[in-house]
C-alpha cells in the first residue's frame, strides 16, 4: 500500500517555572518539525494477524416471502414479510426453485428486463429491496411453492434461532391446463 507524505507542523511550546529569583520569565522552548514531500517508507515487517471475527449464522430453508404477480405476469414479487429484521442481521438470499418439482420452474425471461433477481440479494434491517422470480409452467396440473433458501448471518445465536422460527414462504401457484380453441360445429 503507497502512503502519501503530508506536510506537517507540529509546535511544542513547553512553559514551565524558574528556580530563580529573578523578574525574568522563564524561556519557551518552541520546536517546529515539517515533512519532506518524500512518502514515508513502507515497513518491513509482516503485519499483525487479526483474530477473526465470526458471527454466528444459519441456513433457512425457505423464507417468509410473498406477493402476487400483476396482471397475469409470468414474473412474482418478492418481499419479505416477516416483520422487521432484527439490527446487526443480513439474510443473504439464495437460488428460487419449487416444490414439488416438475410443474414450475424458474425462468428470468418472465420477467422485465430490468426486474431485480432474488439470487445473492441481501435484506437487512435497513434495506429490504422487493426482487422478482420469473417462471413458466411446464406441467399440465398441480400446485408448487416457491422456496428461497437463505443463510442469515447475525450478531448473536439467540438472534439467528428465533429466525428460525419465521416459517417459510406464503407463494404459491397452481398450473392451469392449456386454453383450447372452441370447436365449431360442421353444418350439414
Amino acid at each position: 500500500m503507497r502512503r502519501w507524505a503530508m506536510t506537517v507542523a507540529v509546535v511544542l511550546v513547553v512553559a514551565g517555572c524558574s528556580g530563580t529569583s529573578g523578574d525574568t520569565p522563564p524561556p519557551d522552548a518552541t520546536v517546529t518539525v515539517e515533512a519532506t514531500g518524500e512518502p514515508a517508507p513502507e515497513p518491513t515487517e509482516a503485519e499483525s494477524t487479526q483474530s477473526q471475527q465470526t458471527k454466528p449464522s444459519i441456513e433457512l430453508a425457505s423464507l417468509p416471502v410473498g406477493g402476487v404477480p400483476e396482471d397475469g405476469s409470468n414474473c412474482n414479487p418478492i418481499s419479505w414479510l416477516a416483520g422487521e429484521i432484527p439490527a446487526g442481521v443480513t439474510i443473504r438470499l439464495g437460488t428460487p426453485s419449487f416444490e414439488p418439482t416438475g410443474i414450475f420452474e424458474v425462468d428470468p425471461s418472465g420477467c422485465r428486463p430490468d426486474a431485480l433477481s432474488c439470487t445473492g440479494l441481501e435484506w437487512t434491517a435497513q434495506d429490504t429491496p422487493q426482487c422478482w422470480v420469473g417462471f413458466q409452467q411446464i406441467a399440465r396440473e398441480g400446485t408448487v411453492s416457491l422456496i428461497i433458501p437463505a443463510v442469515a448471518t447475525c450478531d448473536t445465536a439467540t438472534v439467528c434461532d428465533t429466525l428460525k422460527t419465521l416459517g417459510g414462504s406464503q407463494i404459491t401457484l397452481t398450473a392451469l391446463p392449456p386454453e383450447t380453441p372452441l370447436e365449431t360445429p360442421s353444418s350439414g
